[in-house]
């Protein structure tokens, strides 16, 4: 093996541990984002603003009808919202796990072993 392929090797192993590095860096980021996020230490990014879900509840003859809030809007556009933002640091998290298990696999030397058979 001369001095070129050992470059190439320390090289490949270099952008493995970058890889591997960048993808927990991925999957920590996510893990704390939801962590922070479901804990309410910070508010889930505000992606969909929905509206009041009322009904209106017959009284009296001659009497208007009485409207009732179900859910309120700020209550549904939160639950929406950090649906999307699990969604969304899930596949971060993937991301970073299929970008470490590149970085593996460079890391891994690779030993092939030759048997003859007599």
């Amino acid at each position: 093996m001369d001095i070129f392929e050992k470059l190439k090797i320390k090289d490949y192993k270099a952008f493995g541990y970058g890889l591997l590095i960048a993808g927990l860096i991925m999957i920590i980021f996510s893990v704390f984002s939801m962590y922070g996020v479901y804990t309410g230490a910070t508010p889930p990014p505000s992606v969909i603003k929905m509206n009041s879900v009322t009904i209106s509840l017959p009284t009296n003859p001659g009497m208007p009808p009485v409207q009732t809030e179900l859910i309120s809007g700020n209550d549904s556009s939160k639950l929406v919202n950090m649906g999307i933002w699990f969604a969304l640091m899930t596949f971060v998290a993937s991301a970073g796990g299929r970008i470490g298990s590149l970085g593996v696999q460079l890391i891994r030397e690779i030993k092939v072993e030759v048997k003859r058979e007599d």
